[in-house]
């Protein structure tokens, strides 16, 4: 498994790297801070912690979890809205960004 800490990752160095892409970030969305309500460094034992897998990846896709059976970004509970590798339409860099427009258009009746 990727650990940042066998590449000298100490938690100054994981700062400056977080504040380069906030800065890269608010070049294109100047009001990106505004919308932060709770923030989390994405890094394998963040990973670890709070999503309890060790692997990045996803679920196995089976018919009995994927398409009309996959879960939604909608959680049920009012305000709390799902996305990542295990929500519809799944794993992958772009099936996690999907899920996280399919959240956005929810959220703002597009």
């Amino acid at each position: 498994m990727f650990n940042t800490r066998s590449f000298g990752w100490n938690a100054d160095r994981k700062q400056v790297l977080k504040s380069k892409i906030r800065e890269r970030v608010l070049t294109i969305f100047p009001r990106f801070e505004e919308g932060i309500v709770h923030e989390l460094l994405g890094e394998p034992e963040a990973w670890e912690k709070f999503v309890v897998r060790r692997e990045v990846g996803g679920f196995p896709q089976t018919k009995e979890n994927t398409f009309f059976n996959a879960v939604s970004h909608r959680s049920g509970v009012d305000r709390l809205w799902l996305c990542g590798d295990t929500i519809f339409p799944g794993g992958g860099t772009i099936g996690v960004n999907v899920s996280g427009y399919h959240v956005f258009r929810s959220i703002t009746n597009d």
